[in-house]
């Protein structure tokens, strides 16, 4: 092992003295496109927001298995995994909670009306399905409503192309984990297609851990002319999981069960002068949970029906853009606990983008939400992006943002341990940023971002004077950081690149830091091409948590190794991967009292035809 690192080092070297080679320019993607800052295409380097890319190449390199491990090296965004994969994974960002963050798959909402959060580990798509996945960080509200006080991940499948293209991927595992997937996809003059499905299961590590889970999903899409486009999308999810509860307290008997069906009909078509999008959503989750052998068994079912509808109209000119829609959704919930529920919600919102100068671009958007159960939300944005070279951008911005009560916290049921509250008002947040992104050339990128966000009224269960549960609107807490992120291409065969997130979190009322934050958080990875199909990918994480009574570890290191080689057979194009996560064998717990998996290894196979 230790000789493997000696070589990766001495590797580095031999490149660094011969920093003048040429490099390999797409090592380094150095201006994507994308969409989640603006909801319209522009290159990342214009973008008035911090955006991450994680592309579909870079999931490869990874050798991830899990959206969680994909998402785990995106700077500033901090993931809580409660154990093995078919566990319960979050998303932190900038110190947010998970419902704090909007995860959208294809600009179709994910988080669920009830909980608030998207658990990570129930992705309705293959990851060999994803083209990209854009990381918003910062409050987002303006654009996007509840759920984007943190920010936004919005995970963007393939799109087909007129060459077919079929594959078949293949995963083993230890604990007998078996990933299988496949998909084919094909433009044939102006209709498209895209169908796939997945399996995975596991036994798991712990007693009771082991899931088993499959997703299927379909794409259509029909464009009769070059300006109008009708695109049905359709994704289900079948996920059965052991639920091992925590060390301390344990529950072997525990099972859960989703099913999860999310269908989306959008059409972008000219009406007039302006590009009109329009979108019709519908989902149905089904969730049971079982826990016979409890002190109090328990036998849950909870469904939830989304109808919701978006539209809105883009209009760009003579260095203006305008943007301006609304939406609107119905959430109806039945449920053996709470019963029969339903709300409604709706929002216009507005955004304007003006080019002052040929070097200063100003933003500004507005939106206005209108809620069923509590009074009406404004959420303004305002961002400034001064291009001082070719090279080097700041950026300033400053947004309001918030975030809605689930349906659990207005109308949990009354029992001898906890009560709902339907006075609750929605959490607010206020953040400020200041960024620099500079480029070197085609050989790579840095950026530096401060932050601060200043949260009002964030809703936390606590015990009254009879030691019952209730949510109330308590808690305003300050957040601060700097965030510094880079990679650089050294030579034709070595990049590297990493991050580091500094956290200040405290509730303003208390002056304690809030839990669960990590203080210091830092990535890095080194990727070789030793061969010109071959990458030798090493990656490594250290956190560093403020102290918690519950947590066994207050700083530790992981480290991943993955091998990837493409061969061509027979007209056959295949991947081959191998890779083992958590190198050293670590023992740590990313959520305290849910230990996380030793050393694993994972070899798959992905043919291409």
């Amino acid at each position: 092992m230790y000789r493997g690192l000696v070589g990766v080092l001495l590797s580095l070297a031999i490149c660094s003295s011969a920093f003048a080679v040429e490099v390999d320019s797409s090592a380094v993607v150095m201006d994507e496109v994308v969409v989640t800052a603006t909801r319209m295409a522009e290159p990342r380097s214009k973008a008035s927001a911090s955006v991450a890319v994680v592309t579909a190449k870079e999931i490869a390199a990874r050798g991830a298995t899990r959206l969680d491990e994909v998402l785990q090296d995106v700077v500033g965004l901090h993931v809580v995994s409660s154990g093995p994969a078919g566990s319960l994974s979050s998303a932190s960002i900038r110190g947010s909670e998970a419902a704090q963050v909007l995860v959208l798959i294809d600009g179709v909402r994910l988080n669920s009306p009830q909980y608030g959060q998207f658990d990570l580990n129930q992705l309705p798509v293959a990851l060999s399905q994803i083209e990209r996945i854009e990381v918003m960080r910062g409050a987002a509200s303006a654009l996007y409503g509840s759920n984007a006080m943190g920010g936004v991940i919005n995970i963007i499948t393939r799109s087909p192309e007129e060459t077919p293209s079929t594959q078949i991927g293949w995963t083993e595992g230890e604990r007998n984990t078996r990933i299988v997937s496949g998909s084919t996809s094909r433009q044939v003059g102006d209709f498209r297609y895209r169908i796939g499905a997945e399996t995975k299961a596991s036994d798991g590590y712990r007693k009771n851990s082991d899931y088993d889970q499959y997703t299927v999903n379909g794409l259509f899409g029909y464009s009769p002319t070059e300006d109008v486009d009708i695109e049905l999308s359709v994704y289900h999810l079948d996920y059965e999981s052991g639920i091992p509860g925590s060390n301390s307290w344990p529950s072997p008997d525990a099972e859960q069960e989703d099913k999860r069906t999310v269908a989306s009909l959008k059409v972008v078509a000219p009406v007039g002068p302006v590009k009109l999008t329009t979108r019709g959503i519908y989902e149905h989750h089904r969730n049971d949970y079982r826990d016979p052998g409890g002190w109090s068994p328990i036998n849950e079912t909870h469904k939830i029906d989304t109808y919701g509808t978006e539209i809105y109209a883009e209009k760009a000119f003579a260095g203006q853009t305008f943007l301006l829609g609304g939406d609107y959704y119905r959430d109806e919930l039945d449920s053996t606990n709470i019963g029969d529920e339903d709300q409604e919600h709706g929002a216009v919102f507005g955004q304007y983008q003006i080019d002052l100068m040929p070097t200063l671009t100003m933003l500004l958007g507005l939106r206005y939400d209108i809620h069923s159960d509590f009074d009406n939300e404004l959420s303004p944005r305002a961002a400034l992006h001064l291009a001082l070279t070719d090279s080097t951008r700041v950026r300033l911005s400053a947004s309001k943002a918030f975030r809605a009560p689930t349906l659990n916290d207005l109308y949990w049921p009354t029992d001898f341990f906890s009560k709902g509250n339907p006075d609750l008002n929605p959490e607010t947040a206020w953040e400020y940023e200041l960024a620099l992104d500079q480029t070197f050339g085609d050989r790579g990128r840095i950026s530096l971002a401060a932050f601060l966000r200043d949260a009002e009224d964030l809703i936390s269960w606590q015990p009254d004077e009879f030691f019952i549960y209730s949510p109330v609107n308590v808690n305003d807490a300050r957040i601060w950081g700097v965030e510094v992120d880079g990679q650089f291409a050294l030579c034709s065969f070595a990049t590297i690149g990493g991050n580091y997130t500094y956290l200040n979190p405290k509730d303003r009322d208390t002056d304690e830091y809030l839990v669960g934050k990590p203080r210091h958080e830092a990535h890095a990875f080194v990727a070789l091409k030793p061969f010109e199909e071959t990458t030798l990918r090493f990656d490594g994480r250290y956190l560093r948590y403020y102290p918690e009574a519950t947590r066994k570890n207050k700083d530790y290191f992981v480290a991943d190794l993955t091998l990837t080689h493409a061969i061509m057979l027979s007209g056959v194009a295949i991947d081959a991967t191998v890779s083992v996560k958590n190198l050293f064998d670590k023992d740590y717990e990313a959520n305290p009292g849910y230990p996380m998996p030793p050393r694993e290894l994972f070899a798959g196979v992905t043919a291409y035809f």
